[in-house]
């Protein structure tokens, strides 16, 4: 995706940004043009289960509505729990469920109750949806952000499965509130890495693989959208 954008690299340490800490998170901030349009792209985010403070997991949505960013795209690998996807497919998340038990917003804030109704802004998931792709599909559903770091149990994939969720991963839900209580316009892309089944294991290295098979498709999608919103502006 970074091979995409015209521009120079910042190294998190640089930007006072919590160093990712895990294996498929280069740590390094992109700034460019993409698509005709000035863009931060951020390759890499620090997670809960690896012991940070949702303070700090939303630290670069902070910083990029600092710098004057309108818009975020939240890119994730998650697992599919809706019978109808397959690894390899596109979600984008029309809704989503906090489980982390976490918020990155605190009650002393200004305004610390934030509407999430439409947290995942309708006019741009029309237009990301208006995406074709030469391989898998593009879908929209609900996203289950969780802790982690370990998987699910085939008992917690059917409870989320009955809660409404359509993929399950663990990051983007506190990003996403952040990203409100600050006005940023959200969309949030999810790669289907694996459908979670009770029969089969998953490992990291599987997720890693099939993130690295379907980036270009993320990135496709998120091109087509900027370039979309270039026309419609």
């Amino acid at each position: 995706m970074l091979a995409r954008i015209d521009g120079s690299d910042l190294a998190y340490a640089k930007i006072g940004a919590p160093e990712p800490g895990v294996a498929g998170h280069l740590g390094i901030a992109r700034v460019g043009t993409w698509a005709d349009r000035r863009v931060v792209a951020f390759a890499g985010r620090a997670h809960l289960y690896a012991g940070y403070t949702p303070r700090d997991v939303t630290y670069l949505v902070r910083l990029a509505a600092a710098t004057g960013a309108r818009t975020i795209v939240l890119t994730n690998a998650a697992g599919g729990l809706n019978a109808s996807f397959a690894a390899g497919d596109v979600m984008i998340a029309s809704d989503h469920l906090n489980l982390t038990g976490q918020s990155p917003i605190a009650l002393d804030d200004a305004d610390p109750f934030v509407n999430m109704r439409d947290a995942y802004d309708p006019r741009i998931r029309a237009i990301a949806h208006s995406t074709s792709l030469a391989s898998g599909s593009l879908h929209e559903g609900v996203y289950a952000g969780v802790r982690g770091p370990h998987y699910e149990t085939p008992a917690e994939s059917e409870m989320l499965r009955r809660l409404g969720a359509d993929a399950v991963g663990m990051s983007t839900v506190l990003e996403t509130i952040a990203a409100r209580r600050l006005g940023l316009q959200v969309l949030g892309l999810s790669l289907i890495t694996n459908v979670i089944a009770s029969d089969r294991d998953v490992s990291h290295a599987e997720v890693l693989a099939a993130s690295l098979d379907g980036s270009e498709r993320i990135a496709h999608v998120i091109e087509h959208t900027l370039w979309k919103m270039n026309a419609s502006a």
